[in-house]
């Protein structure tokens, strides 16, 4: 029995080597991340009065109070009022308002109520009385998007909540099975299920319940504030954008160049920048069969899949790498999805003005003149 059972042991491992052996090189080469999963990064308090010692963690705007539908932290005794006191993030500090009746204390000492009183670690806050309904605060680092368990009763889970990126591919770099991404022209969030075909984008908000690798999570965002929208780039047009992909003669490598009036981006070596450069081989072919240039390039991704060797999860997680890498380097001046597009269930590369070298020869050249493309390349 046990020789039988280390032959299928065996068999299982060579089926697996000869799977990583046929697959394509850029389908190995996906970037590894770390999630960023650290209680010390985010500002905390202990309810004194639980048993099991877990951290609760503060909102941007966080209320206190007896009503289960209008506070973060429910307090359920009669004497607490329905949202009783507010901690908030203003000026680069954490201020505390009482908005009771009965009275909020900080350190046995009671607040003035509507007067705004600034948090310390180990402070110790108090509602309706002086020694009733205690937190602690364990942290104050600044307030951070993020995503906080829930288990089967509704309660914050026990699991280390996890800190959001603008882009995040969950639950792991490894194996994931949505995209959680921002889009800052819109400043909106959005899930993707990577399993699906059409690639559809849903707007998430605050508070919404997500389901993945057999936990649910709920989304805790920050709110946007004037500074970030006042800072926001100004559009960028597809015309406006160049890009020249570098890919080696046996395109196990592909480079990718992106280039703006005023910027010039040059992306190291990434699995995604293949499938970039695939995407825009079929709009290359379309427009040499003279088709017009808002039907370019629209392909299915069932087709995609087969000629890439990949399967649709990683089909489209290497889709959101680059849409993600795109709005990072061109900072919200264009968005990610106006760059490789979906419509309906088909995808394409959205840029008019691209190169695609092999080695030292050009193969592709789409929108930009001859004299130009000499002295960049010479």
């Amino acid at each position: 029995m046990i020789r039988a059972q280390c032959e299928k042991l065996l068999y299982s491992l060579e089926e697996s080597l000869i799977f990583i052996y046929n697959q394509p090189f850029y389908a190995l080469c996906i970037p590894v991340s770390t999630q960023r999963i650290n209680d010390n990064n985010m500002a905390a308090i202990l309810d004194l009065s639980s048993k099991n010692k877990a951290l609760s963690y503060l909102n941007a705007c966080h209320c206190f109070g007896r009503s289960p539908t209008n506070v973060d932290t429910v307090i359920n005794a009669q004497e607490v009022s329905r949202i009783h006191a507010v901690v908030d993030w203003t000026n680069n500090q954490w201020l505390i308002r009482d908005i009771s009746n009965n009275g909020t204390w900080v350190n046995k000492q009671k607040l003035v109520k509507d007067t705004p009183y600034k948090l310390k670690v180990g402070d110790q806050i108090f509602f309706a009385s002086g020694d009733s309904h205690g937190f602690a605060i364990q942290d104050l680092n600044p307030p951070q998007n993020m995503l906080l368990p829930i288990d089967q009763y509704g309660e914050q889970g026990t699991e280390s909540p996890i800190i959001l990126s603008d882009g995040n591919l969950l639950p792991s770099e490894e194996n994931p099975e949505i995209a959680l991404f921002y889009v800052p022209s819109k400043d909106q969030w959005y899930k993707e299920f990577l399993v699906d075909t059409d690639g559809s984008a849903y707007p998430v908000v605050n508070s919404d319940l997500l389901f993945f690798a057999n936990q649910k999570w709920q989304l805790k965002l920050i709110p946007l504030t004037e500074n970030t929208v006042l800072m926001a780039k100004a559009k960028l047009s597809v015309h406006q954008i160049k890009y020249r992909f570098n890919l080696s003669l046996d395109e196990e490598n592909t480079e990718l160049t992106v280039t703006t009036d005023d910027e010039k981006f040059s992306l190291a070596t990434k699995a995604h920048h293949y499938l970039t450069l695939s995407l825009a081989r079929h709009r290359d072919e379309d427009a040499k069969q003279g088709i017009d240039e808002d039907n370019q390039g629209w392909r299915l991704p069932e087709v995609l899949t087969k000629e890439l060797g990949c399967d649709i999860t990683l089909f489209n997680t290497h889709v959101c790498r680059a849409k993600q890498q795109f709005r990072d380097i061109l900072d919200g001046a264009c968005d990610g999805d106006e760059l490789i597009e979906r419509k309906g269930k088909k995808i394409r590369f959205s840029g008019v003005n691209y190169r695609i070298y092999k080695g030292n020869e050009l193969i592709v050249n789409r929108g930009q003149d001859k004299v130009s493309l000499t002295v960049l390349h010479g």
